[in-house]
């Protein structure tokens, strides 16, 4: 897979609670500048959100509000194509602040 379609990261993000650049890439199997640009692209149209994690340094990502309308809409609309492999979400534990 040479990109990320929209709406396999906004699914993507739909099913995690939140997510890094490396996770996606190794998700998708695309590089890590690739998986970085398409979740900045969502960031920048108000479909994902992102925050900085103080301990590690990385960007942190989360599908907003927006983002589960959008993906939503392209649902409905037909806009699903199936993938060639289906895509899990890695497991990560629920931290408890």
């Amino acid at each position: 897979m040479s990109g990320l379609r929209k709406r396999d990261l906004l699914s993507y993000l739909a099913h995690t609670d939140e997510v890094d650049a490396n996770d996606v890439a190794r998700a998708f199997g695309v590089h890590y500048s690739v998986a970085a640009m398409g979740l900045l692209r969502l960031v920048r149209q108000g479909l994902a959100t992102r925050d900085r994690d103080a301990t590690q340094g990385i960007y942190r990502y989360r599908l907003s509000g927006r983002g589960q309308s959008r993906l939503l809409y392209l649902e409905q609309r037909g806009d699903v194509r199936p993938q060639p492999h289906p895509v899990k979400a890695p497991h990560r534990p629920v931290s408890k602040e």
